[in-house]
This record gives structure tokens, sequence and C-alpha cells, in this order.
């Protein structure tokens, strides 16, 4: 189960991951690249990974590739969320773009809006 949605006046695209099961993987990145085509190369993105867990194994190459059609769409950097409360921090994730980690959605919609 995940959900996705933009805000183009944020350029920002939102992911919330859950269980992903047999057969989502590849339905998640095709709903990325529908997305993705809304914003402009430049855009942020949020993903609440608090409840996500691959329930088949088979699946867990999506995870890859999801991150990669984010990267070619011009993704520049990324909050992950966590449920956790941590220090912010970022790094540089293989597919180049900025990659940092928050407590809540809106901890995540903070520190994009303020970059």
């Amino acid at each position: 189960m995940y959900t996705i949605r933009t805000d183009k006046a944020k350029n920002r695209i939102y992911i919330v991951l859950g269980a992903i099961e047999t057969g989502e993987g590849e339905t998640l990145v095709a709903g990325i690249k529908a997305e993705t085509a809304l914003l402009t190369p430049g855009f942020t993105c949020v993903s609440d990974i608090t409840g996500f867990s691959i329930l088949d194994p088979k699946e867990a190459v999506w995870a890859d590739t999801a991150l990669k059609t984010l990267a070619e769409a011009g993704m520049v950097r990324a909050v992950r969320v966590t449920g956790q409360k941590v220090d912010y921090w970022e790094t540089t994730e293989k597919y180049g773009y900025q990659v940092g980690v928050a407590e809540t959605i809106e901890d995540a919609d903070r520190i994009l809006d303020s970059l």
C-alpha cells in the first residue's frame, strides 16, 4: 500500500509507503513517473517511510528503481519521514540528490520550505 500526491505550488512530491505487496512495486514506479511529470525539474520530495515494509522479497528491486526514477525526473532533495526524533542532517545519495531525515511530514515540509 502506498499513496503519491504532488503539490505543484511547492514543486514537491509526497510519497507515503506502507506494506508493499506482490505487484505493487511496479505500480509504485509507474505512479511516480506519472506524478513527477506534473512537476518541474528541481523538485523536492517528502517520503514517509514510517510504515514501510516489503511483504514480498521479490518486490525489493523496485525500491532502488523508484529512487532512480525520482532522480532521473529531476528531484534534487528529499526528506524521509521516519517517525523518530532526530537532529537534521543530509547526505548525498548514489543518484546525486540530497536526502535528510525528519520525524514528521510537517517537519519535512518545514525543512524543505526553509531551503
